[in-house]
């Protein structure tokens, strides 16, 4: 489901000490924000992904949760970019994490200092030019956090527990994945990395984010595309058996890109479906640089000073 291998490198701020010791904060109580960043080989050269679009996701996650820190969106993207040349010219899974080193018990997170790392997987060889392997999904007994207990646009490392335990209770099930519904409506909300798309009869569709769901980039990418291809794509409520209607279901995120499914709970879908191929070649030209380039969703590592159109 993901795309990233080993990590290359992990890339300290210098501001920060070189290692996460296991007494820290973050270590001990998943009090860490992040994002998922992906840097593709175009004709250009390397080249980041809706950068400032992840960068600013960032930065609202550490306000949300309170997480004291000394970055900008400049200081973020100098420091990104320098971890993304690293990587060479092949593409790249980026990670930047505001984390604390700080090896102290508590849970007030003003009492701490945060400070940036961004891990570095390769992704050599993924050429984009064949699409991958459909996934057999199930719906899932546990459901997403409600949003009354967690803000659900928060991307910090602590919830993806509940990821964990989903996906790990799928995969022991002979599954690939879960999708988690909200815990208030029972509507679909995403699976446990990835947002979730429903095609049928020529039109798709994508649970609304009143539904508990992360506003995936990737899900508004697809969004975008989409609607640039002619396809007619709605976000709205979703209800578990519309999973069992789908003639088509495909799963969004930044590390996998797009993944199509054969099944949900028994019910075939078609992995080669048109609105998913459509969408997914449109995909991955965009992301390297073939097409849509008025978009301006690509920063080249070689550049330092440039704001992403959002």
């Amino acid at each position: 489901m993901t795309a990233q291998g080993s990590a290359l490198r992990t890339v300290w701020d210098p501001a920060g000490p070189a290692g996460l010791p296991f007494g820290s904060n973050s270590m001990q109580h998943g009090t860490a924000v992040f994002e998922g960043i992906r840097c593709y080989a175009t004709e250009r050269g390397p080249a980041v992904f809706r950068l400032d679009d992840h960068l600013r996701r960032l930065l609202a996650s550490a306000r949300h949760l309170g997480v004291p820190h000394d970055y900008d969106l400049p200081r973020l993207r100098e420091r990104v970019l320098a971890a993304a040349r690293t990587a060479g010219p092949d593409g790249a899974y980026l990670r930047p994490v505001l984390y604390t080193p700080d090896g102290q018990l508590g849970v007030d997170l003003a009492r701490f200092r945060f400070v940036l790392a961004v891990e570095v997987y390769a992704t050599a060889g993924d050429t984009g030019t064949a699409l991958p392997a459909g996934v057999r999904l199930t719906v899932s007994p546990w459901r997403r956090p409600a949003a009354s207990s967690f803000p659900t646009q928060v991307k910090a490392t602590g919830t993806y527990v509940v990821s964990a335990l989903a996906r790990t209770a799928a995969v022991a099930q002979g599954f690939d994945d879960a999708i988690q519904l909200d815990p208030v409506s029972g509507r679909v909300a995403e699976a446990t990395v990835a947002n979730v798309f429903l095609a049928r009869d020529g039109r798709l569709l994508t649970p609304w984010l009143s539904d508990g769901l992360l506003a995936g980039i990737t899900r508004d990418t697809v969004l975008v595309l989409a609607r640039r291809l002619g396809i007619e794509v709605a976000e709205g409520p979703v209800e578990p058996a519309d999973l069992r209607r789908a003639q088509e279901v495909f799963l969004t995120g930044t590390a996998a890109e797009l993944v199509p499914a054969t099944a949900v709970d028994g019910h075939r879908t078609d992995p080669r479906g048109p609105l998913f191929r459509a969408v997914a070649e449109a995909f991955r030209d965009t992301v390297r640089g073939r097409r849509f380039q008025d978009l301006g969703w690509l920063t080249h590592t070689s550049e330092t000073h440039r704001a992403n159109a959002v």
